[in-house]
């Protein structure tokens, strides 16, 4: 979508043009559907993934590589906040979980490159493992801490790997510590998925992640990926929740449009600078001002300033 249509598209999702209704809940790929955002919306990723725990276990279950049966407690940290935050572009909107109280996981949807993603990455990482060590003795409980970001592009463009497992360990590959994990999920490098990623169902939920439409969800055969399109379908279908849906994404446009809209200001001040500074040289290398002017573009009035 462009700008404009993405703008029609949220003013008819609020505006409820939709049928929809609490029937669709029991099945998200009746003729009559609610409208669809993708997964990859950071605000309704929060949302589906805090509010159906079947659905996150699956998805835990898969980025972990770990059974099911074995996740018997998910505590999240940080459920959501239904205010005015929501609606601003620096708020991050990832899911904190404390997994059968041995160890925290933090989940982050990244969709847009980042520059500095590693650093934030490492950042969010050390600042769970500091809190840990608030109020107890922290050599001998400390709790390991993985972080999985969730992106639309590859980390590393050379190198296209689907999921990617990072530790702290030597160059002979000695782990120093398990305290601290990192996971990769690169929704844009399906392709590049081996067979025991396949079976571990991580296709599948990058295929759901990945969808633009609900007949996506239809065609893919997964409990999980089916709880989490009943959750998104019972959201969409909610004014309430289909109204900050909107005004998040409304929030992320203003930004957006914000930043561009300073860079290229930016870029034009510096162009201008960069003017005067070339015809401050020619002129004190003794060159007549109607020819800097010509050279420039600027006026001979602001060349005899200089």
């Amino acid at each position: 979508m462009d700008g404009q249509e993405e703008v029609n598209y949220l003013e008819q999702m609020i505006s409820g043009q939709w049928k929809s209704g609490s029937a669709f809940a029991e099945d998200p790929f009746a003729e009559e559907k609610s409208p669809f955002v993708e997964l990859t919306d950071d605000l309704l990723f929060h949302m589906v993934f805090t509010k159906n725990e079947k659905a996150l276990k699956d998805l835990l279950s898969v980025l972990l590589g770990i059974p099911a049966a074995e996740i018997r407690t998910i505590e999240i940290l940080n459920p959501m906040q239904y205010n005015d935050s929501i609606q601003t572009k620096p708020t991050i909107l990832d899911l904190k979980v404390h997994l059968n109280q041995e160890s925290f996981i933090l989940v982050e949807m990244q969709v847009r490159n980042f520059k500095f993603w590693t650093n934030r990455t490492l950042i969010y990482a050390c600042r769970q493992i500091d809190e840990q060590t608030k109020g107890k003795d922290a050599y001998e409980s400390l709790q390991p801490v993985v972080q999985i970001s969730i992106m639309k592009y590859p980390l590393f463009p050379e190198r296209r790997k689907f999921y990617t497992e990072y530790r702290i360990q030597d160059d002979a590959g000695k782990v120093l510590t398990d305290k601290m994990r990192f996971y990769v999920l690169d929704l844009s490098s399906v392709d590049a998925a081996n067979e025991a990623e396949r079976e571990q169902g991580l296709v599948q939920w990058a295929q759901a992640f990945n969808a633009e439409d609900w007949n996506v969800f239809k065609d893919i055969d997964r409990n999980g990926i089916r709880e989490a399109a009943n959750t998104m379908a019972m959201i969409m279908s909610n004014p309430t929740e289909r109204q900050l849906l909107w005004e998040r994404k409304m929030a992320l446009m203003d930004y957006n449009t914000e930043i561009i809209s300073a860079r290229m200001t930016g870029l034009e001040e510096g162009r201008e600078e960069g003017k005067i500074e070339i015809a401050r040289n020619m002129k004190i290398r003794g060159m007549a001002n109607d020819i800097i002017a010509q050279l420039t573009g600027l006026s001979e009035k602001e060349i005899a300033k200089l």
